[in-house]
């Protein structure tokens, strides 16, 4: 277990700056890897390493002696995104070309974030854009695939999100309230999410599983204990 790689991308971000952390500080990784446009601090914790590579030419990118579990964290808003074309590209179009070349590199484990509501047929296009992911990333064929779907995310976040921050306020009041098949609609924190990713990753059972938001609560409060 010692031996094993894991590759994280969107490291930087509110649940990618939990995650790499957790999995330096794993006893099933050797080695953690993080993927991105420019450099970063996270070199500086043992056992991580740091590529800078251009998404475009991710074909290209070789890992030396490969990377058993690969992390996709990466996401943005139209808003910051600028387009809606730009917004698709990142939240849709990287995550699925990172699945395909997971598969081609021979990693065991593919897991990403999607979003609670994520419906390839949907008008919204957040919705449609998160649902058109989970089914490219589905179909690239990594042996073991989690698709994780959160709630509202409550964390720390580089970007100003309105809508997202009176929503985690509102739910921040009423989620002890929101138990059966509300729980689902509960705020999670963004460390129970790495920490569910951790755990996927860690139990890496055949297929291709969903996670709704309520599984993700429960596995990340566990520390991915059953």
């Amino acid at each position: 277990m010692q031996h094993k790689t894991a590759l994280i991308v969107g490291a930087t971000g509110a649940i990618g700056r939990k995650l790499t952390p957790l999995a330096a500080s794993s006893a099933a990784f050797g080695k953690v890897i993080v993927l991105h446009r420019r450099p970063t601090l996270f070199a500086r914790i043992p056992k991580v390493g740091e590529r800078i590579i251009d998404f475009a030419r991710l074909s290209d990118v070789v890992i030396e002696g490969g990377a058993d579990a690969v992390f996709c964290c990466i996401g943005t808003t139209q808003k910051k995104a600028g387009s809606t074309q730009a917004f698709q590209h990142v939240d849709r179009d990287i995550p699925v070309a990172l699945a395909r070349w997971a598969a081609g590199q021979g990693a065991g484990v593919f897991v990403a974030i999607s979003s609670l509501g994520a419906d390839a047929a949907s008008r919204s296009v957040y919705m449609r854009t998160k649902g058109e992911m989970e089914a490219g990333v589905a179909a690239a064929g990594v042996r073991a695939t989690y698709i994780l779907r959160p709630c509202l995310l409550a964390g720390e976040r580089d970007e100003y999100r309105l809508a997202e921050r009176v929503g985690n306020r509102a739910l921040g009041i009423i989620g002890p309230l929101m138990v059966g098949p509300l729980k689902r609609y509960r705020a999670v924190p963004t460390e129970v999410v790495a920490r569910a990713m951790l755990a996927c990753a860690e139990r890496a059972e055949p297929g291709v599983h969903i996670l709704e938001s309520e599984t993700i609560q429960d596995l990340g409060a566990a520390g991915g204990r059953p």
